[in-house]
């Protein structure tokens, strides 16, 4: 293809208004995520987007599920962030959107979030790693207390409760376990801050108190690779709250 390039003024102007144009909308998709995907048998469900900030839970948008199940967000994001899908159910698929990803969600909607896969780029599959592992031991706790519930009133209910505190510590000592190898593995990744302050049952597992270290090797790595980030922010804010609490010292 040969181009001629003998433009008239006119015609210049014409073609750099055009370029002009072609390069915005290129740093507006830079800015931009994506989330989309098929929920089947979810027709006419809503489905919620929001974003997770440091205090809050700010709503962004929302969406009614297709005859197929199919649904689309576009997310406007100035910085990398935690963002979540919300089911009519309460239930919640946590995601980590950089500026110019893509995520697909698919499965069937009424097993949702167990029953649906993650797929994208950025770093979308860890933090689908690490909840799907997680939600296996929270199942797994589930089933122990239905299981006290139900025996409540037999005979042998003080050695079950035993049997059922002893299979409760390695429960615990196996996700502990888990979420600091995962810190340690990806101290430089965002998603590593949910593992850190995610709530197993109604306490989390990782605290300063026990795991100061780990807090702190964090922050140093995360400060190093995301210096404005919001959420990079607010956890040294409250390490150095802490630190000056109980007289820690960062190194």
């Amino acid at each position: 293809m040969i181009f001629n390039f003998n433009l008239k003024v006119r015609d210049k102007t014409i073609l750099l208004l055009f370029f002009l144009i072609l390069s915005s909308c290129g740093r507006l998709q830079q800015k931009q995520a994506i989330v989309y995907g098929q929920l089947k048998e979810g027709k006419g469900e809503k489905i919620v987007l929001t974003e997770l900030e440091t205090k809050t839970i700010r709503k962004v948008d929302s969406v009614t599920l297709d005859t197929d199940g199919s649904f689309r967000f576009t997310v406007n994001l100035p910085e990398t962030g935690f963002y979540m899908v919300h089911a009519p159910s309460g239930k919640v698929i946590v995601m980590l959107l950089n500026p110019g990803d893509t995520v697909n969600l698919s499965g069937m909607f009424p097993e949702f979030p167990d029953q649906v896969v993650l797929q994208g780029t950025g770093e979308t599959g860890l933090l689908d790693e690490f909840f799907r592992f997680t939600r296996r031991n929270e199942n797994a706790v589930d089933s122990l207390e239905l299981l006290l519930a139900e025996n409540q009133d037999s005979s042998g209910y003080f050695g079950l409760t035993q049997r059922v505190d002893t299979a409760f510590k390695n429960i615990w000592d196996r996700q502990r376990a888990y979420e600091l190898e995962f810190i340690g593995k990806h101290p430089s990744s965002l998603v590593s801050l949910i593992v850190l302050n995610y709530a197993f049952g109604l306490n989390g597992i990782l605290s300063p108190e026990t795991d100061f270290a780990c807090f702190e090797r964090l922050d140093s790595s995360l400060t190093k690779s995301y210096p404005e980030n919001k959420h990079v922010k607010y956890h040294h804010q409250r390490l150095m709250e802490y630190q000056r609490k109980h007289g820690r010292t960062l190194q």
